[in-house]
Order: C-alpha cells, then structure tokens, then sequence
C-alpha cells in the first residue's frame, strides 16, 4: 500500500532478507526468529516514490560494507512525513553532497548528474530515482536518474505538486571480472518513462533515446539494453471473471510499450530486453495498483504457475491468421495449451496468497538472457523458480519481517 510512513521499514525489511542481516528487537523478551541464509540476488526492484533520501543514506553506509550484493533500484521521495513525492532541486543538492560523504563512494559516479543539477532552477522539483550496488572491488556505486515524462498527476496547477521533466538520460553497465562473462546494461526508469507519451520538451523519450540519440554516450554507447528496471506507482485495470471473484490486467499503455520495445525498429536496442516492474497494490488515491513482475519476449511455454502469480500473454491461437492480443490472466490454462505466444506478462495476483500481507516480495530468476537464447534449440523456460515473501509484524513493538 502507497503509505510513505511505513516505506522505509518495508525497504529494510526486505534487504534483510537478502543480505541476511537479523533485525535487533526492541523488546529484549521477545524472541525474534532469525533469518535465513542470505538470498543471492542480482535485482530488486521497488516502486516509485518510496524511499525517503534519508533513509537512503543509512542504507548506502551499510550496504558498502557488503561483499558483491546485487543491484537495487528504487524511487526516492523526502522526509517520510512529506506528502508530496517531488524533490526540489535544494533537497537534492544537499543529497548529492550527503551522498559524496559515504565511505567507499565512487564519486564520479554522480558527476553528470551533478552537472545536469547545476543547470536547473531553484523553484524546479523532480522525481529521482537511484540504482545502487557494491562492485568486484568493494566500491560503492550509485546511479541517480530523473523522471523525464511526468505522469497525469504530475501535472498541476500548484508548483510545489508540478513535476519538472528531467531531460538525463541514463543507463548503466555491468561489466564483468570473468572475461567468459558478457556485459549486462539496465535502463533505470520511473513508472511513465517507460510510456508512449508525449514529452514537454519534444525531445525523445527515454527507450527511444538510447536508441536515437545513443551518442549521448560518447565513444562507446551500449549495444543492448538487457533489462528495464521500472518503480511505478500505476494504476491496473480491474475486471469481474465472476460473481465475487476478480482480476487486474496491465495498463494499456504498458502492454503497448512492451510490444513495441519487442517488435519496433526505433527501439533495437531493446528487442531481447526484460522489463522489471515494482508497483504498490493500493496506490495513494486508494484506486487499483498491483501487478509487479516482469515481461519476458520469449514464448509462455506448457509450465504451470502458482496461484499468486498472474500471466498475461501476447500471442494467438494456434493456427489462427488473426492478429496477436494479450490474454487475461484468467485464460492462462486456456492460452498454454493452445496459444502460439511471442512474450508474456509474470506478475503478483492482487488476489492471490497473502494478498493482504503487509507487503509481498516476488522472486523469480531469468534463466537465460533472451540475447543469449538460440533460435535453434526451440523455446524454454524463461522465468523460472519463481517464489513469494510476505511481510509480518512481528516482536513488541512490531518489527517487520519477510517469511516465505
């Protein structure tokens, strides 16, 4: 649920499960169960506007500690008592130097952005986000990017509530100590960038960018986007399979982004992309959210799913000359025994197991990059070992833990 108060205990929460940390209970009577053997993990995506920049901070003091975590990718906001999500410029100034102060920091990491900074107006306010690891050298990296095209609700007549359109492209590579291994570039965007739609400035959108205007890069731009991380904060539709019993799809806009970043010349690099998508179940206007997962261009394949994930597939009937649709998770039995697929939709049901959970976590693992698929050895599982967390409250007072 969008309730900025309770985000930064969620975050926390969640790392723990991954960098197997035992939370410190408060009450020293209480009995705490402990965590797990630490999860690997490459990504973990969260959504739009949740971690306020303070918490930010404590996170990267902690986290540069670590040995080779993975990536994770996450909308910040300000002070958790903050009702708008908008940063201005001053506040990120400040974040820009607080960031500078923490230990084993690359700071040059943060130069462009600082550049880009320097040349926007004090009254403007932005939407950030920050993509963070700790690389083979034990270094700490960070990555802040702007919104570039600013949602509905984004638009207002009052300032303090008016997006600016950032206009900073970014994109960031993983190149790898193993020479047997390949380069691994993510395009980290916030929610709408991610859309067909129009931007202030007329200039190009953030997938058609890396595309049109890569030299932006310099001498060596990136040949291939591997994945597409999006925080989103978007409303689902919601529909009736029947009496009492109900479903959400993919917003439309979502679904056409997918199929063009698949299919459209003006986004080659994206062809073989993954999109990651994290989003809240309840958004702050208390209408219909949910749906975080990922798209995959690959076929569906014949495998069963568990009740908690939702699959929406692009494809036809087998042996149909029709057009190519997107099926409603309700036709998923329907669509893996007679469907031809081309790319699908794995993301978690808003109805499904522990749905009314504090928050849930849904893991799953790429088993091979679509790149890296031969066209040759017919079609496999794509996104396997898929897996759910849930949050609890647990201890006096209650900490939040994630069990699975």
């Amino acid at each position: 649920m969008y309730d900025p108060p309770s985000h930064a205990e969620i975050f926390t929460a969640a790392i723990n499960v991954f960098v197997g940390q035992e939370p410190a209970l408060i009450d020293p009577y209480e009995t705490g169960q402990k965590i797990s053997t630490p999860l690997r993990f490459d990504l973990i995506t969260f959504p739009e506007a949740f971690l306020p920049t303070g918490e930010l901070i404590t996170t990267l003091r902690f986290f540069s500690q670590l040995e080779s975590p993975g990536c994770v990718h996450v909308g910040l906001r300000p002070h958790s008592k903050d009702p708008n999500h908008l940063l201005p410029k001053p506040e990120l100034s400040t974040l820009l130097d607080d960031l500078n102060q923490v230990p084993g920091i690359v700071e040059r990491d943060l130069d462009k952005f600082s550049q880009w900074l320097a040349n926007q107006q004090d009254h403007m306010r932005f939407n950030v986000g920050c993509l963070f690891t700790v690389d083979a050298n034990r270094q700490l990296r960070v990555c802040l990017h702007p919104k570039l095209v600013p949602s509905s609700v984004e638009v207002s007549s009052l300032e303090e509530q008016h997006m600016s359109a950032g206009n900073l492209l970014t994109v960031v590579r993983l190149r790898p100590t193993d020479k047997l291994r390949k380069t691994i570039v993510i395009q980290p965007l916030l929610c709408s960038d991610a859309l067909h739609l129009d931007t202030d400035s007329g200039e190009d959108r953030p997938l058609e960018a890396v595309n049109k205007d890569a030299g932006c890069f310099g001498d060596d731009p990136p040949d291939h986007i591997d994945i597409v991380s999006v925080a989103t904060h978007t409303r689902q539709i919601e529909q009736s399979i029947s009496k009492g019993s109900f479903y959400r799809t993919w917003h439309q806009e979502f679904k056409n982004s997918f199929v063009r970043a698949a299919s459209d010349d003006a986004l080659a690099r994206h062809h073989f992309s993954t999109f990651v998508l994290s989003n809240f179940r309840t958004l702050s206007t208390n209408e219909p959210g949910g749906l975080s997962g990922a798209f995959i261009p690959v076929p569906r394949g014949t495998g069963n799913f568990r009740e908690y994930v939702s699959i929406s597939s692009w494809g036809r009937l087998q042996g149909s000359k029709g057009d190519n649709m997107w099926s409603s998770p309700d036709q998923d039995h329907q669509v893996a025994a007679n469907w031809e697929t081309r790319g699908y939709i794995a993301s978690l049901n808003p109805f499904g197991e522990k749905a009314d959970a504090v928050a849930r976590l849904f893991g799953f693992t790429v088993a091979r990059l679509p790149r890296d698929r031969s066209l040759w050895r017919g079609s496999s599982a794509a996104l396997t070992k898929c897996t759910l967390q849930w949050g609890e409250s647990r201890g006096s007072p209650p900490l939040l833990a994630f069990v699975s």
